[in-house]
Formats: C-alpha cells, sequence, structure tokens
C-alpha cells in the first residue's frame, strides 16, 4: 500500500525533475507509478475524437515512479509511516514530527 495519495503536494527527490513540486493527479498502486501536476511534461499528437474534436499536439504529463517522490509537509519533504488507532482506521504519520497527515 502507497503513502501517497490523489491531491497529495509531493516533491521529486530524483530524476531529471528533481526539485520540482506539484499536486499528485492520479496514483497506480499495482505498477507504482504517479502523475504529478506539471511534472514529466511531454508532448502527444492526437487524432480528433469526440471529446477533443480539433485533435493536434497536446502536451500532456506522464507518470513517473512512486519511489521518485517524496510527501511534503508543509514545504519539507517527510518520511511516512501508518500508525493504526485503538479500532480505527491507521492513519499516516510523519516520521520526524509524529503529526497525522
Amino acid at each position: 500500500m502507497s503513502n501517497i495519495k490523489k491531491n497529495d503536494n509531493v516533491k521529486v527527490i530524483s530524476g531529471s525533475y528533481k526539485g520540482k513540486t506539484g499536486a499528485v493527479l492520479s496514483v497506480d498502486p499495482k505498477k507504482g507509478r504517479v502523475i504529478v501536476a506539471g511534472v514529466n511534461v511531454h508532448k502527444r499528437h492526437e487524432k480528433p475524437s469526440q471529446t477533443n474534436q480539433t485533435g493536434g499536439i497536446v502536451e500532456k504529463e506522464l507518470p513517473i515512479d512512486i519511489s521518485n517522490v517524496m510527501l511534503l509537509e508543509g514545504s519539507t519533504p517527510v518520511r511516512t509511516r501508518r500508525v493504526r488507532e485503538a479500532g480505527k482506521k491507521s492513519v499516516r504519520v510523519s516520521v520526524k514530527s509524529g503529526k497525522a497527515l
């Protein structure tokens, strides 16, 4: 199970986009990939379709490996762990500060 979820703010910690931050648009836990807004943007040629009437060249974010991103708490990247409280669902907690995220 991944500690990164949709709409989380993350920082890229390795690769050609190292240092960039953005919101997670989608997560694929089986493949271990995430799509981050503004990161790994490539141009794709699309044919005209029902949803995209004009077609043409479209800029699109492509997935990067989930191990290359780190969750942000405020503006600092943090490691997380899962903590289960008595009879409740597990919660993501910052390793350093102990605060729930």
